[in-house]
């Protein structure tokens, strides 16, 4: 019954840490830190806009 408790305590353990790493990884998150909640004065790229330069 212990190894049972042990066995579930260190998967749960792996698991959180498999997604903490997955987490920090992401190309999804919206801010430049690991929390991913863009709230730090970060630019994102995905607001600022391509314009084309004069042609000579």
């Amino acid at each position: 019954m212990e190894t049972l408790i042990i066995a579930v305590l260190f998967l749960g353990a792996l698991a959180y840490m498999g997604n903490q790493f997955r987490k920090q990884f992401s190309l999804r998150k919206s801010g430049g830190c690991a929390k991913g909640c863009g709230s730090c004065g970060v630019a994102k790229f995905e607001d600022l806009k391509v314009e084309a330069l004069p042609k000579k």
